[in-house]
């Protein structure tokens, strides 16, 4: 009904809720709020950006991952001195066979899927805050 009327009608509506998954089938903008204050708005557009899948790659030297996934025109972001996130299908293979060439070793590779829910949290400090 929201959505029929927003479309239809160009009506706006304001949800605050804590149901997050069903916002984020409807809301096209979002206002994050922590302790009363907003701390982030961004549109539902480049929420989607921000919340891709990738493979979360642990290593023991980042600047040597960084030189690696440059050279495979992949898309990446550094995350920390040891993690980045890898946005792309790639071969692991041909990735470990980069590395070991650069002396890099692969401490960890996981499938990180954020949803509107774990970057609310992530963006208000973790579940300490929650």
């Amino acid at each position: 009904m929201i959505l029929k009327l927003n479309t239809e009608r160009q009506i706006t509506f304001l949800v605050s809720s804590h149901i997050l998954d069903g916002l984020s089938r409807i809301a096209t903008y979002y206002g994050f709020i922590e302790n009363g204050r907003i701390i982030k708005e961004i549109s539902a557009k480049e929420l989607e950006k921000e919340v891709r899948k990738s493979l979360r790659v642990e290593v023991n030297n980042i600047k040597a991952l960084s030189r690696v996934l440059d050279c495979m025109n992949t898309e990446y972001k550094i995350l920390s001195e040891k993690e980045a996130d890898i946005y792309a299908e790639i071969e692991i293979s041909e990735l470990v066979s980069e590395l070991k060439k650069e002396d890099c070793k692969i401490l960890s590779v996981t499938r990180h899927n954020e949803n509107l829910e774990s970057y609310y949290i992530n963006l208000t400090g973790g579940y300490k805050n929650v």
